[in-house]
């Protein structure tokens, strides 16, 4: 019997955010290959899985992505990403910034808030980074809802275990290394897919 469905979104499209410490690798290839990788390992402890971009040219509009949850009444929703400084960063910084954070829908932050440290502090011990926290980011002037679109939609078709993994920064020479490996990769599935079953299993 299936412990239930869980929506993989592997963020962005085939080139979507290039990794600026090596050419050709980009945050949107990087988490299709992440996404594969904890599909199978969450197959594999009996849960049901789909992922918002079946191949990797796909790159489906972002309430599709969250809306899919509630749709096919899966129990969980989560977006997988990889992060880079904002503006107010000059470029001087970009490559010494690094970690990993975990942003969880505030429609049940109760409940979301253990899970997302879990899943923050897997990351962040496979990863050997930095632990940015966990976070919350609310919608400007409806602070009932999250801020982004893909966690808003999950939430308000039916799904609350909406979560965000900014899987450190494609900006910085450590992080980027580690997600440009496909042996670190499924390292990092594999310690996200245990958080998973141990709160959802």
């Amino acid at each position: 019997m299936s412990k239930g469905l869980i929506i993989l979104d592997p963020g962005h499209g085939r080139t979507g955010n290039p990794h600026t410490t090596r050419k050709g690798f980009y945050e949107g290839t990087q988490n299709f290959i992440l996404a594969g990788f904890l599909r199978d390992e969450l197959q594999s402890r009996g849960f049901d899985v789909k992922v918002t971009r079946e191949t990797l040219d796909d790159d489906p509009e972002l309430t599709e992505r969250g809306g899919m949850a509630g749709r096919l009444g899966a129990v969980m929703f989560l977006s997988l990403h990889s992060n880079a400084p904002g503006t107010a960063a000059g470029p001087d910084r970009y490559p010494r910034i690094r970690g990993a954070e975990t942003f969880y829908s505030v429609s049940d932050e109760e409940g979301n808030a253990p899970f997302a440290r879990a899943l923050n502090d897997a990351v962040v011990k496979a990863m050997n980074t930095e632990d940015r926290g966990i976070k919350t980011r609310r919608y400007p002037g409806d602070e009932s809802v999250d801020y982004y679109c893909v966690m808003r939609s999950a939430a308000q078709s039916g799904c609350h275990r909406a979560f965000l993994i900014e899987h450190g920064f494609h900006t910085n020479p450590e992080d980027s290394a580690f997600l440009q490996s496909s042996e670190c990769l499924a390292k990092l599935a594999k310690a996200e897919a245990e958080v998973i079953d141990k709160f959802l299993g």
